[in-house]
């Protein structure tokens, strides 16, 4: 049995899926009572679970033989940072007393850094606290979502303009597609190892803005440039989106220190993984 959090989403939801086609028991562990039924029908079975609930979480996590973990951004929480500890104590809790075979949880690039990362720290915080736990572990530490500019295409299609928080829009930085990440969770679950492992997760190549620009720029079949959003504009424009004014504060600080050079991969202390995704086809599959 292999519990997954995140089910209704890009990474997760790719995840459950592939282990079910492989005939593998799914737990779907959702926060929506709503969405039991979807899931009820795949086949999975279902649990309704609240992430900073340590009890109900053990209910999700008893007698599984593999726990995916994900946690939720939090740019609606007035203090991410707070509530993520919070949900990292509860999960904590829960797994040494379910006790499941393995723990595969999503992490990201820049995870070894204590600071400078904003929002990326609250995956330093997981990798601290579930590097201690009792049963064998494997962070995969995620490069930059490709799936990060999927959201601006309906303005670039309007405009010519792609907004980046890459800056320069020349950066070029390590991404990867979430379905790749789903994938190397999938592969990880049925896997068995010892001790705590640390998996760097990048697509085959690393990309800009400039490139993003390139590509839309064939799909929308119109000019398309990218162009750098200030960073004395980083908070306001999260803001802009509905996040709180905390956790744009955290996406700005985490968006300086990419442009920065700050957060990059570990390197040579880490395993090294290349997911398949070429930017072109993500961007095909988001215009499609």
């Amino acid at each position: 049995m292999y519990s997954i959090i995140g089910v209704t989403g890009h990474v997760g939801g790719v995840a459950a899926n592939l282990l079910m086609e492989k005939k593998q028991p799914v737990r779907a562990v959702l926060r929506n009572p709503a969405k039991r039924g979807e899931w009820e029908n795949k086949g999975a079975e279902v649990v309704i679970a609240e992430l900073h609930d340590a009890a109900s979480l053990e209910a999700a996590f008893r007698n599984a033989d593999g726990v995916f973990v994900m946690t939720p951004p939090l740019f609606d929480s007035n203090d991410p940072m707070a509530d993520h500890n919070q949900m990292l104590d509860a999960l904590v809790t829960a797994i040494e007393k379910a006790k499941p075979g393995k723990v595969v949880y999503l992490s990201s690039v820049g995870a070894h850094l204590p600071t400078g990362t904003g929002a990326i720290k609250k995956l330093y915080d997981m990798e601290q606290a579930f590097g201690k736990l009792t049963v064998p572990t494997v962070s995969i530490r995620a490069a930059w979502f490709m799936e990060n500019f999927a959201g601006t295409i309906p303005y670039t299609r309007n405009s010519g303009k792609l907004p980046s928080f890459l800056n320069p829009p020349a950066l070029s930085i390590p991404m990867v597609a979430a379905k790749d990440i789903g994938q190397l969770a999938a592969s990880l679950l049925v896997e068995k190892w010892d001790g705590h492992r640390i998996l760097e997760l990048s697509g085959p190549c690393s990309y800009s803005a400039d490139d993003v620009a390139y590509l839309l720029s064939f799909g929308l079949e119109r000019p398309v440039d990218a162009e750098a959003i200030s960073p004395e504009a980083y908070a306001k424009t999260y803001e802009s989106f509905g996040f709180t004014v905390k956790a744009s504060e955290l996406m700005a600080e985490m968006n300086n220190g990419f442009n920065s050079g700050h957060i990059v991969f570990e390197g040579a202390e880490c395993e090294q993984v290349e997911g398949d995704t070429f930017l072109e086809d993500a961007i095909r599959s988001y215009l499609s």
